[in-house]
């Protein structure tokens, strides 16, 4: 059976926390079920990519003691499963992000033309 190929078009960010963990938990999913999955960050998404923010943000405020893990957990877990981050060299730039400010995560920057090529040759291309 051939590799599925999923792009995740990553553009929620520390302005909608709640929105930001499930992404990476189903690109985890994804890479352990054998597929290809990039994780494509743009818009406010790239912001995740700040050293520091993903770091203390996290997708639900904790009650009565319970552990809440920080979305950098869940983009942790992402790598480890084998999923490629790559950013918007376009949106890293209108954030004033430079690559010293980057978690060392992250794969590759890219042109934001790149991102249809790749759009069009995944077999699933998933939007949050």
């Amino acid at each position: 059976m051939e590799e599925k190929k999923v792009l995740i078009l990553m553009t929620s960010g520390p302005k909608t926390p709640w929105r930001c963990a499930t992404p990476f938990y189903i690109a985890t999913l994804l890479a352990s079920n054998d597929a290809y999955v990039e994780v494509f960050f743009n818009m406010d998404g790239v912001n995740l990519l700040k050293k520091g923010v993903a770091q203390n943000l996290y997708p639900k405020n904790a009650s009565c003691g319970e552990k809440v893990r920080s979305v950098y957990e869940f983009m942790k877990d992402a790598k480890v499963a084998g999923v490629k981050f790559v950013s918007c060299k376009q949106a890293l730039d209108s954030a004033n992000l430079k690559e010293e400010d980057l978690i060392e995560e992250l794969d590759e920057v890219v042109p934001a033309s790149e991102f249809a090529i790749r759009a069009l040759e995944a077999d699933k291309v998933l939007i949050f």
